[in-house]
Parts: C-alpha cells; sequence; structure tokens
C-alpha cells in the first residue's frame, strides 16, 4: 500500500518487499534476492509476514532500492549482505576478496578425510595458502578445535582485514601471516614453540586457477571480484606449480596437499603433483565435474 503526496510517499512492508521484487524480476533467483536485500535493508521475513501493513521506514526502503539496482547490474549478493555463509559458518565479505563458494566446501571434506587419517600424537600443522576470507582455515581449525596448528597466508592488503576479522569473529586459533606465497622467506615462519624450524602436514589451498581465456570470459558478476583472487597465470596453473614445489618441500613425511581445481585442470595438476613427488592422487567431483584433487609427499 502507498499513498501521500508527490513529494512524500509512505510504504507498507509488503509494498517494499513488493517493489524490491519487482526490480530484480527477471533475474535468476529473483525472489531470493529480493528477500535477502528485504531482510538486510528493512526487517526481519517474520516481521513481513506477521505486520505486512506495518509502515515501512522511508530511509530504510530508498536503501533497499539502491541495492536492488546495483543488484540488477550484476554486482554480487554476497557484497550486498557484506556477509556468507560457508559449511555452516558466516564470512564477513566485500569488495576486494574471493566469495566463499559450496564448491570449497568439497576442499573441506577432502582435508578433514586426511586430519582424521593423522595419528594425532601431537597437533597436526597446516596452511592455509591464498586465504582470502579465511573460510577454509577457519572452518578446519573450529571443526577440529585443539588438533590443528593452522597457519593462514594471504597478500592481498584489501583482503587481510577480511581475514583478520573472521578469525576474530569466529574465535579460530590461527597464525596469520601476510606475504606472496612465492616467496620462500615466508617458510621461516613455520616454526615450534623452542623456535626450531617446523614442517607443514597438511597444506590447503583454493588458489587463483583461471587461465587468460578464462578471465576473458567471465560472467558480469564474476568480474566484481578481484582479478588477483580469479587469474592462475597464462594457463591457470601458476601456483598450482609454486606450491607443489616450493611448500612441498616444507611437508613432513607423508605430508598431504589438498586443492580446489577448475573442471578441465585435473590431468595438468595432477601431472604438476606426480613431478613433485607427490603420490596417492585422489580426485573429488562436486555436482558431477572434478573440482578438488589430493595427494601425498612420497
Amino acid at each position: 500500500m502507498t499513498s501521500g503526496t508527490a513529494d512524500t510517499i509512505t510504504m507498507d512492508l509488503n509494498g517494499a518487499y513488493k517493489k524490491i521484487n519487482s526490480i530484480l524480476s527477471g533475474m535468476a533467483d529473483s525472489g531470493f534476492d529480493a528477500l535477502c536485500i528485504f531482510e538486510q535493508f528493512i526487517t526481519k521475513r517474520e516481521e513481513l509476514l506477521a505486520f505486512s501493513e506495518r509502515e515501512c521506514d522511508e530511509t530504510r526502503l530508498q536503501r533497499a532500492v539502491n541495492a536492488a539496482h546495483r543488484r540488477t547490474e550484476g554486482y554480487p549478493l554476497q557484497y550486498i549482505l557484506g556477509e556468507w555463509e560457508f559449511y555452516g559458518r558466516t564470512f564477513k565479505v566485500g569488495e576486494g576478496v574471493l566469495i566463499p563458494r559450496p564448491d570449497t566446501e568439497t576442499l573441506i571434506d577432502e582435508a578433514q578425510r586426511i586430519i582424521d587419517s593423522f595419528d594425532g600424537k601431537r597437533r597436526m600443522v597446516c596452511a592455509d595458502l591464498c586465504a582470502g576470507s579465511g573460510c577454509i582455515g577457519i572452518t578446519l581449525e573450529r571443526n577440529n578445535p585443539g588438533k590443528l596448528r593452522m597457519y593462514a597466508v594471504e597478500l592481498s592488503g584489501d583482503v587481510f582485514p577480511y581475514l583478520v576479522d573472521n578469525i576474530g569473529r569466529h574465535g579460530a586459533e590461527i597464525v596469520m601471516i601476510r606475504g606472496d606465497i612465492s616467496n620462500g622467506v615466508l617458510l621461516d615462519n613455520f616454526i615450534d614453540d623452542d623456535g626450531e624450524e617446523m614442517g607443514i602436514d597438511l597444506i590447503v589451498s583454493n588458489p587463483p586457477y583461471l587461465s587468460e581465456k578464462e578471465m576473458d570470459e567471465l560472467q558480469k558478476e564474476v568480474t566484481f571480484e578481484p582479478s588477483m583472487a580469479l587469474y592462475g597465470g597464462a594457463d591457470g596453473l601458476q601456483f598450482y606449480r609454486v606450491i607443489s614445489r616450493l611448500w612441498g618441500e616444507m611437508l613432513n613425511k607423508c605430508g598431504a596437499i589438498v586443492f580446489e581445481i577448475g573442471e578441465t585442470q585435473r590431468a595438468d595438476v595432477e601431472k604438476i603433483l606426480l613431478e613433485c613427488g607427490f603420490c596417492d592422487i585422489n580426485i573429488v567431483q562436486y555436482a558431477g565435474m572434478d573440482r578438488v584433487i589430493s595427494a601425498r609427499k612420497r
């Protein structure tokens, strides 16, 4: 319901929701997006259901309408909301940080399989490389309290505040390292309580893996995400080579590595791992596509 003069328009909650939904009409999942934006900027859905004729705050409505219009331009819903769920936890996200995706939850499952096979005589040393929002390292550390000595390595100055915030909001025990994983000096950060160099038991990473060609063909929505978190070199394999060769040297005997991969990269990444002395290669699919590869140090 709306009423008022040309200068002042009032709208009830039901009308506000319909307005947001109409702006998003024609988009995939428009109803879901409309409800998310309504809840973010106006009020909870329970209020909409119980008090649909209650007058909507004009300022809140305008913010919601602006957000809806931004969404029609392809701007990610996750950035509009400022957070997104991953493996049952909510992570802060925004411009400059890669958005957590369901595909990556497959990596968590595979890493957990390896963690469960560890002898448990000491804390398992894990490194989350290209950590981004921290969703991988935080999830693993929180799902295995007291069992992991977790490190998160991230280069981007835009991303690091999100990593810090997410570690704090989930109370995760993680050592943060800011730097380029291609720089071998970072390996000096892995020391035990006695100050001695320490090997790594498990490396997990969702590295940038899009090729030059794939970057040129990105969907509109993905173009808002940082290219630094997407571009993996001309062939998309740059970070797999660096991590497997440089960081693979830091793995303890029978240490393991778990990567997220692009759907066409299985053979190439498997070849890199074999050339770097890995064995027991395992492939995990998501929605019928190759998405995660793991291997153990020979």
